[in-house]
């Protein structure tokens, strides 16, 4: 046997056993492990899973894989991940399923949106850390003051908006929103 054909018979790639055809997880480590990247005759097993299905999108797609993403969307975490990690932006389609998890639903209007999400809000307030990190999150920026009323519908996102930005209580008095008077102490702030 010369050198080239040495070479060659190293380079075969073993066929798949008939666990790594149909177990989404041994399908997924053959598509890294053995073919070192896309595995067409797999992806039907992988994409029964979410986790494997979002790894196999991220790792070896590189980008959105709609095979996987009807498993991907039913796991509220890997929805959030694919959201974050693959698609860089909203995936309407498993936000149903993300906006039930208070963390989960966080990190989405926080990581993803970037911003509020009134849809998860419920969600979100079950979770008093949450909630907390939540109103933090969307009432540490001055918003543009048409933007502000729908602040004071919510008292906890007022009192946070106010203290983070007091210049605006005598404003919102004046509008009617918060009480006229000694506007430098409404609600405590």
């Amino acid at each position: 046997m010369n050198i080239i054909d040495r070479i060659l018979g190293e380079s075969k790639v073993r066929p798949p056993t008939e666990e790594e055809l149909t177990d989404p997880h041994r399908a997924y480590d053959y598509a890294i492990n053995v073919i070192g990247g896309r595995w067409p005759e797999g992806e039907a097993a992988i994409a029964k899973n979410p986790y494997r299905a979002y790894d196999y999108a991220k790792d070896v797609i590189g980008g959105r894989w709609p095979e996987g993403e009807p498993a991907i969307a039913k796991d509220r975490d890997r929805a959030y991940a694919y959201a974050k990690d693959v698609i860089g932006g909203r995936w309407p389609e498993a936000e149903e399923h993300i906006a039930t998890h208070p963390t989960v639903a966080y990190q989405y209007a926080k990581d993803v949106i970037g911003g509020p999400w009134p849809k998860a809000e419920a969600a979100v307030a079950t979770d008093p850390h949450c909630a907390e990190r939540y109103v933090d999150m969307i009432v540490n920026k001055r918003v543009p003051e048409d933007i502000e009323s729908d602040y004071v519908k919510k008292e906890i996102y007022a009192q946070k908006y106010l203290k983070n930005f007091p210049d605006r209580k005598l404003s919102w008095a004046v509008k009617g929103w918060i009480p006229f008077g000694d506007t430098t102490d409404v609600w405590g702030i």
